[in-house]
């Protein structure tokens, strides 16, 4: 399953606040032409947006290129916030490495 990693800055956004997010999200996808089937990813923020975003378990990430990605938020590591995306397959545009 060919994979793309997208990273960036942007930011995470919760229901009573904002800040910037350094995020990598991995995109698996089912071939290499298809839309992507599963991501997750990781994101750092300030911390207290982060413990926000971890006790409603969802959240929107803004990506660089602007785009919004709903995420569902699974911990909060010493790594930063890890997510899996709600909607991959909306990122089927977007560049990353591979």
């Amino acid at each position: 399953m060919p994979t793309t990693v997208l990273a960036g800055s942007g930011w995470l956004r919760t229901a009573f606040a904002s800040s910037t997010a350094d995020y990598e999200i991995t995109l698996r996808r089912p071939d290499s032409a298809g839309a992507p089937s599963f991501a997750e990813g990781v994101l750092r923020a300030e911390v207290t947006i982060m413990i926000e975003a971890r006790a409603a378990r969802r959240a929107t990430l803004v990506l660089a290129s602007e785009r919004s990605a709903p995420i569902e938020i699974s911990d909060l590591t010493p790594a930063g916030l890890t997510f899996r995306l709600i909607h991959p397959e909306r990122l089927s545009r977007e560049k990353g490495r591979r």
